[in-house]
C-alpha cells in the first residue's frame, strides 16, 4: 500500500512538501480506485502500482473501461502506463491505450530542460515541471502545466483549494482537502491530510466520471 508521509495543511495549496520529499517517501505497493459513470454507473477500474528502480520512482498505471448498454458493450478503454520520476520530477513516460480498437501511442522524457512528448498529434515540448493529469502526487495543486496521460496533449491548468469534504475509502470517512483545476481542462481532486490522493472527478460526453479509492489507508 502507497502511504505518503508529507503535511498538507487544509487552507493552502502551497501546505504540501517539495514533491522530491513526496517521491522519496512513497512506498513500494498498489493502490486501486473504482470507476465511476454518472449515467451507467460502475464501468472500471485505475490500479497504480510503486517499485523502485534505482533512485527513480516508477509508477505502473493500468486502467481498463467497459460500459455496456443492454448486455452490449458500447465503449471499451484498456490502457498500460508507465511514469518515471527521478529527484521529484516527472522525467519520462510510455502509454499505449486501445479505446475501441483506436491505438494510441504516447512517449515523453526530459531534454535539455523541456519535457518533450510525442503523441498522436506530433511532438510538443514544455519548460519543465510538467505534471501528468494522473493526480496521486499532490504536488499537483501547484502546478501550471499538465500532460493528458492518454492523448500527450500539453494543457495550461489553473489550480485552486475549494473547500473540504468527507469521502468515504473502504468504509471509513476520510476528511478530504477539494481542489478545482481550470484552464485547458476542468476536473475536482481530493487530498487527504496526508497528501494521498483520494478522488478525481470530470466531465465526459455530458456526464462525469469519477475515481474513487478502494484500497484502504494505513
Amino acid at each position: 500500500m502507497l502511504f505518503v508521509a508529507l503535511a498538507m495543511f487544509m487552507g493552502s495549496a502551497s501546505g504540501y512538501a517539495n514533491a522530491a520529499e513526496t517521491i522519496r517517501g512513497a512506498s513500494e505497493g498498489k493502490v486501486e480506485y473504482r470507476i465511476l459513470h454518472s449515467k451507467y454507473d460502475e464501468i472500471g477500474s485505475d490500479i497504480l502500482t510503486f517499485s523502485r528502480n534505482g533512485e527513480d520512482l516508477i509508477v505502473d498505471v493500468a486502467i481498463n473501461i467497459e460500459v455496456k448498454f443492454l448486455f452490449i458493450t458500447v465503449h471499451s478503454l484498456v490502457s498500460e502506463r508507465r511514469e518515471t520520476w527521478r529527484n521529484g520530477r516527472f522525467v519520462a513516460y510510455k502509454a499505449h491505450t486501445d479505446e475501441n480498437s483506436d491505438l494510441i501511442d504516447v512517449t515523453a522524457r526530459t531534454e535539455r530542460g523541456k519535457f518533450v512528448v510525442e503523441g498522436p498529434s506530433g511532438r510538443a515540448e514544455a519548460d519543465v515541471p510538467v505534471f501528468p493529469t494522473n493526480p496521486w502526487n499532490p504536488e499537483i495543486v501547484n502546478s501550471t502545466v499538465q500532460m493528458d496521460t492518454k492523448t500527450g496533449e500539453l494543457l495550461n491548468a489553473t489550480v485552486a483549494l475549494d473547500g473540504a469534504e468527507i469521502i468515504e475509502v473502504a468504509g471509513r470517512a476520510i476528511e478530504t482537502s477539494k481542489y478545482k483545476v481550470t484552464g485547458d481542462l476542468e476536473r475536482e481532486l481530493w487530498f487527504d491530510a496526508n497528501g494521498n490522493w483520494i478522488q478525481l472527478r470530470f466531465p465526459k460526453d455530458g456526464e462525469t466520471l469519477t475515481f474513487t479509492r478502494v484500497t484502504p489507508l494505513e
